[in-house]
């Protein structure tokens, strides 16, 4: 079949159809000629002649043979003319029902990898001419073919049988066609099929405007392709700007015969540039069955942020009785977006979760980045049984704020704020918190100057914790901090580096936990008791610590040298002291140290020498097939500090002893912070060998080593700086005297326990870990972990962990929480009741799918040293195209709560999402998950 073109732009389209039909029947008329020449006339008539010239000008008259017509447009916009094979009748009904919807197992290997793993297939466009075009389609040459076409004298231009129209990437498909000159206006009946990039619309009768490719379609199905939805509409209107407009329509991303969720409106508006659907009297269905009305609503068509309801979710709880909260997004801006979620408590009332994100840039403000959130209850606490916060206002707030100004200066403010110490553990929040334990009320700013020789940082922070915990003391609030640091390469073995840190520490007057009482009134529960302290723990004021150092590094690849030489300088300016408290306190918890020795301005100076020296071999070897680089790195460092005595009276303020592992070898210092400095004379020694494939894929990693003591250390933390007399343990956890114990001797050991670290990395799905400190002194174990995962998808995980740790025994608490008496020592203290408080936990979680929708998962981590479980999460989930279904049952113990007589929480939490109006949202089952470690990276 020829395809003839004609010199005109699309709005002289009946000029180029009775052209195009003249051509088509030129050996009916027995002429010769394959290509006419036409003109319009004043009046609107068009004579038309051979394209030689050897003919006169004939007006046309009306022809029905079958004809291929094709409307040229400028020559800058010419394109190829294809062949179209139009759909075989009755396609189009299957069509209507189908949508190009492909199976799953039909669609190829490509296709399949960009589907989530719940996918039932895809709306796949088929190929057609112009589906890939990306210019203006009203510049475009249209083209038109039938099995039989007439022209009148009315200008209009009737097409029947197999009729397709295209212009650019428009396509239109029907059983008969009319197009109009005049009005540049189209009328298709039959088996009707509208096709635009990413569009299928599929009627009985519809309409187009051919200058603007304005459409509508009657009774009519549609599907998005990229968006991955369908419905159906009594009308359908497709506007100039790529929206559509429905009447009585239905939306839905199920695939087609199944409505397992269906929004229906009674106008409905899609807009793909934006992203978003706008329905009006809309009813919401799962499985058929209405669960939602509302006069107006908006709801996402993409994966872009949209304007709308996110997920609700259900839960059952001891603590807040049925739990249904439901989150409203609203997109306000590009650059701006906030979240309201409403929620209702059936044991506390309805609470109200507020959060306003914002980026602003500009050149005189640069960067800036923030987020407000608000939460709090509408009410007063309704819940009356084991609540301190009955009948009073339940509230949080948090502010962050990030401004970069320039590329090297920022300033930063994280302030959160509660009502109380419960609210956390209570109600949990979606709120972006920083930390929860404390919160932080934070402002600060920093600086980055120098260059790649010589670098150096300056900030200044305002940093105030709120505790949330009841059983803890207050921490330390600093006011300010200001700190400056920095390094200078002054040459290839030449380092310098320097520290100056000036803290002001302060905290409320109440800030000692002292115990939990009993109240009565209004309603039975606990109350936290504080107090100002006691001892040197009393102490706030202010601190510099300054620290200057130089190293000789030299590097080879066979290995490593690093000499370095620091001095290390701290010194208070301390108030809120009382000297006889102080000394009477350092009877029990220092019994070394001289009264003389007290001061309320203490300082420090400590001079540092290391030598850190390693070595590098490494061979190519094969084990089972498989090439590796096998590495052995021997290395030794060699740390002195002289003891300096006196540090008794420098207060812990942010500082205490870390705990031992293998990287503890490397370390300058066995304390954190700087209020504890020196007392080291030690030979680390270690060696790791690994195993490293090809890629760069480390296969095999196994680290020993140990620390020889020179010198038994002197400096320490006690224990016992918070007790008042010898008898002041009625209410504690630890056992101070074995604690005390524990830790001077370990200060007297010749050799730290021995270090191990071990991970090997099976597959590149299955790894194991291992974590071993071995106390050769004693010939026990000191410190033990063990993790194993395998997660071969994002679906399917396995972990399985052990952690022992030695520690102090702990007292016996009865089941009104205090501690047990048992006796009374012969200095008239009395004997409490003592136990094993080992730390020795199991982890178990696994996520495992069961078919291809269903998915069980599910953690239980038990106390074996204490014989119960601290939590037993157990859940399953179901992925459709549809929606997600996650039903979770939750049984545990809080962190604080009574060890002997533990006190279980129990809670079922339900969450459905429907794919396809936004995405996942709300922190509900999000924290359970996060307990099953790998698991939720889904696509």
């Amino acid at each position: 079949m020829d395809m003839h073109y004609l010199p005109f732009t699309p709005k002289t389209l009946t000029l180029a159809v009775a052209a195009s039909m003249l051509a088509s029947g030129a050996g009916a008329m027995e002429s010769g000629a394959s290509d006419w020449r036409c003109q319009t006339l004043a009046n609107g008539q068009w004579l038309c002649a051979p394209g030689d010239g050897s003919a006169p000008l004939k007006s046309m008259s009306g022809y029905k043979t079958k004809a291929v017509v094709a409307a040229r447009a400028p020559a800058e916009s010419q394109q190829v003319a294809v062949e179209v094979v139009p759909a075989a009748s009755g396609q189009g009904y299957a069509l209507k029902a189908l949508l190009d919807w492909q199976p799953i197992s039909q669609l190829s290997s490509e296709q399949k990898a960009k589907e989530p793993f719940y996918s039932c297939g895809a709306y796949i466009e088929p190929e057609r001419p112009g589906k890939n075009f990306s210019g203006d389609n009203n510049q475009q040459t249209m083209l038109v073919e039938s099995d039989e076409s007439s022209y009148g004298q009315n200008d209009i231009a009737n097409f029947k049988g197999n009729v397709v129209v295209r212009q650019g990437s428009r396509q239109f498909e029907s059983e008969t066609a009319s197009l109009d000159r005049n009005t540049s206006y189209g009328q298709f009946e039959g088996n009707v099929r509208f096709r635009d990039k990413g569009v299928l619309l599929v009627g009985e009768k519809g309409d187009l405007n051919t200058e603007t490719g304005r459409a509508s379609i009657e009774d009519t199905a549609y599907v998005l392709h990229s968006q991955g939805s369908r419905g159906n509409a009594t009308h359908l209107l497709r506007n100039e700007d790529d929206t559509m407009e429905l009447t009585d329509a239905t939306y839905t991303t199920c695939p087609p015969g199944d409505n397992g969720w269906l929004l229906s409106g009674s106008k409905v508006k899609l807009d793909m540039e934006e992203g978003q659907g706008v329905a009006k009297h809309a009813v919401l269905r799962i499985q058929s069955l209405p669960v939602l009305y509302t006069p107006w609503i908006s709801f996402p068509i993409d994966d872009r942020r949209k304007t709308g309801f996110l997920y609700p979710t259900f839960s059952q709880g001891s603590d807040n009785g049925f739990d249904f909260s439901i989150p409203y997004y609203i997109n306000m801006a590009p650059n701006f977006d906030a979240t309201v979620t409403p929620r209702y408590m059936a044991k506390r009332g309805t609470m109200l979760e507020n959060e306003f994100r914002y980026l602003l840039e500009g050149e005189t403000l640069g960067r800036n980045e923030g987020e407000l959130g608000i939460a709090g209850l509408l009410n007063k606490d309704e819940l009356k049984d084991d609540n301190p916060y009955y009948d009073k206002q339940r509230w949080l707030l948090n502010y962050r704020h990030l401004a970069n100004f320039t590329p090297r200066w920022q300033a930063e403010i994280d302030y959160a704020k509660a009502s109380d110490k419960n609210y956390l553990d209570d109600f949990s929040t979606d709120l972006n918190l920083s930390a929860n334990a404390p919160l932080n009320q934070r402002i600060g700013t920093r600086y980055l100057g120098g260059n790649i020789d010589h670098s150096w940082q300056l900030s200044v922070d305002a940093h105030q914790y709120q505790n949330m915990g009841r059983t803890s003391d207050d921490p330390y609030n600093k006011l300010p901090q200001v700190k400056l640091d920095g390094s200078w390469f002054a040459g290839d073995n030449f380092n310098l580096s320097y520290v100056a840190d000036y803290t002001k520490f302060s905290r409320d007057k109440d800030w000692n936990y002292v115990k939990e009482i009993d109240v009565t009134d209004p309603n039975k529960h606990k109350e936290s008791v504080y107090d100002e302290g006691f001892g040197i723990k009393r102490a706030t004021g202010e601190r510099m610590y300054l620290e200057s150092g130089v190293s000789f590094p030299i590097e080879r690849a066979y290995g490593f040298i690093r000499p370095t030489v620091k001095v290390q300088h701290v010194q208070y300016k301390l108030s809120d002291l009382d000297e006889t408290q102080v000394l009477d306190n350092f009877k029990l918890a220092y019994p070394e140290f001289n009264g003389s020795d007290y001061t309320d301005s203490p300082k420090t100076t400590v001079p540092v020498f290391s030598l850190d020296s390693g070595l590098y071999f490494d061979r190519m070897t094969t084990i089972g097939g498989t090439a590796f680089t096998n590495t052995l790195e021997p290395r030794l460092k060699y740390l002195y500090s002289p003891y300096e005595k006196g540090q008794e009276m420098n207060p812990v303020f942010d500082t205490a002893l870390m705990g031992f592992n293998y990287n503890s070898l490397w370390r300058d210092s066995r304390f954190s912070g700087y209020d504890r400095l020196g007392d080291a004379n030690q030979l680390s020694l270690g060696i790791s060998t690994r195993l490293i494939e090809d890629d760069g894929f480390e296969r095999f990693r196994f680290g020993v080593g140990q620390i020889v003591y020179f010198k038994d250390r002197q400096l320490w933390i006690s224990p016992n700086t918070d007790v008042r007399t010898a008898n002041d343990d009625d209410d504690r956890d630890i056992d101070p005297g074995d604690e005390t114990r524990r830790l001077q001797e370990d200060m007297k050991e010749s050799t730290s326990p021995f270090a191990s670290e071990m991970v090997y990395n099976m597959t590149r799905t299955m790894s194991l870990r291992q974590d071993l400190m071995w106390d050769t002194n004693n010939n026990k174990m000191d410190n033990y972990g063990l993790y194993y995962q395998y997660k071969p998808s994002d679906r399917q995980v396995f972990n399985a962990g052990y952690r022992y740790l030695n520690q102090a025994d702990r007292y016996v608490k009865g089941t009104d929480d205090n501690n047990i008496p048992i006796g009374t020592a012969p200095d008239g203290s009395t004997i409490y009741q003592t136990t094993n408080n080992n730390l020795s936990i199991t982890d178990l979680s696994l996520a495992l799918p069961i078919s291809n929708n269903w998915s069980a998962m599910g953690r239980w981590q038990h106390d074996l040293t204490n014989s119960r479980n601290l939590e037993l999460l157990s859940g399953v989930e179901y992925n459709s195209c549809c929606y997600q279904v996650r039903l979770f049952w939750r049984k545990w113990i809080d962190d604080d709560n009574n060890i002997d007589f533990p006190e279980y929480k129990k809670g079922i939490m339900l969450q459905f999402v429907l794919r396809g109006l936004g995405d996942l949202s709300g922190s509900g089952t999000k924290e359970l998950l996060q307990g099953i470690k790998g698991y939720g990276d889904e696509k």
